[in-house]
């Protein structure tokens, strides 16, 4: 192993150092007058714009190579919305995107976002797809979606028009199993 030494440890001088900035203030009080001038707030929005745009591609992405035959060739590249991460809630940053509505007032809805599948170091995101269907009730059904079969077998067994709100008894069951929001609770708008 090879040690570079950059400085000696045993310094003759005093203890200032070798540079001064352009303002003649030692760097730690350039570093104290910079950081005033810093608007947390707004770096903090900006960070989030910034999450919420990567939330937009990296949905798109996710379309092209998780659902290229069916999702990626009817959802427009950039009609996405992105939302910024939400730390109070636990919630990173998403991207929804409107997929239309029979009777042009309560749509169906795609959501994307990312969550960690399991605890500590190793810790892994996945890709979160959910769609969002208005129920008879009134209510939204959510379904997060696995994969691309899953979509084409849920849509498949729906019984209503495309767009139409889904009977509420039906709950968006598919064959074997049910994704579908248990609570079936939502009453709210999804965006």
């Amino acid at each position: 192993m090879t040690v570079v030494q950059l400085a000696s440890a045993r310094r003759d001088q005093d203890d200032r150092p070798h540079h001064v900035d352009d303002t003649g203030l030692e760097p730690i009080a350039a570093l104290h007058q910079r950081v005033k001038a810093f608007d947390l707030a707004q770096r903090e929005r900006e960070c989030g714009e910034e999450a919420a745009f990567q939330a937009v591609l990296t949905a798109n992405a996710v379309l092209t190579g998780s659902f290229p035959d069916t999702l990626d060739t009817v959802v427009q590249s950039m009609s996405w919305t992105g939302h910024p991460p939400s730390p109070d809630m636990r919630l990173m940053a998403s991207a929804v995107t409107y997929l239309g509505s029979a009777d042009g007032q309560r749509g169906w809805w795609l959501h994307y976002t990312r969550r960690e599948e399991s605890m500590g170091e190793d810790g892994d995101l996945a890709h979160i797809l959910t769609l969002i269907a208005p129920c008879s009730c009134g209510t939204y059904l959510t379904v997060e979606l696995a994969d691309e079969d899953h979509l084409i077998v849920l849509l498949d067994e729906l019984h209503t028009p495309p767009g139409a709100p889904v009977d509420c008894d039906y709950r968006l069951r598919i064959r074997a199993g049910s994704y579908a929001d248990p609570t079936h609770t939502s009453t709210e708008p999804p965006f």
